[in-house]
């Protein structure tokens, strides 16, 4: 794993770091975010969020991506926090209602409809997952 990028300017802080998503893992690169997270001040229910959104796409790259080297990205624009993962895959992820008895293939399903935003875009070397959380009253 390495930290390619720490922006910082004005309107927007972001990190990035190029790995290899295995599910073994998965645990530093949540602790990587949960750092950002508190440096930022971000309240909890952005914090597990973001984590969610970090475990959910590094896993399916894992479990889903011939070749996992990928990038996973944090920033924060204002009040919205964003985590993006690149990956080498054109492969787009399909969301559709979960079978509820499955024991996989629901995560982004849940995390689309527990953040403000999901979307997904094909780029030149593969594709790129997304999703954002805005910080502010969560009970709004």
């Amino acid at each position: 794993m390495t930290l390619t990028s720490e922006d910082i300017d004005a309107d927007q802080v972001s990190r990035s770091w190029l790995l290899t998503a295995r599910r073994e893992d998965l645990a530093r690169f949540r602790r990587l975010a949960s750092l950002a997270m508190r440096e930022w001040e971000q309240p909890p229910h952005v914090t597990e969020l973001v984590l969610h959104g970090v475990t959910e796409l590094l896993s399916n790259v894992a479990r889903h991506v011939a070749d996992p080297r990928c990038t996973l990205e944090l920033s924060m624009a204002g009040e919205v926090v964003q985590v993006t993962v690149h990956d080498r895959s054109p492969v787009l992820p399909r969301i559709t209602l979960p079978d509820w008895t499955a024991e996989e293939g629901r995560g982004l399903w849940l995390l689309r409809e527990m953040a403000d935003g999901l979307g997904f875009a094909r780029t030149e070397r593969g594709k790129q997952v997304w999703v954002r959380v805005r910080a502010g009253d969560p009970g709004l």
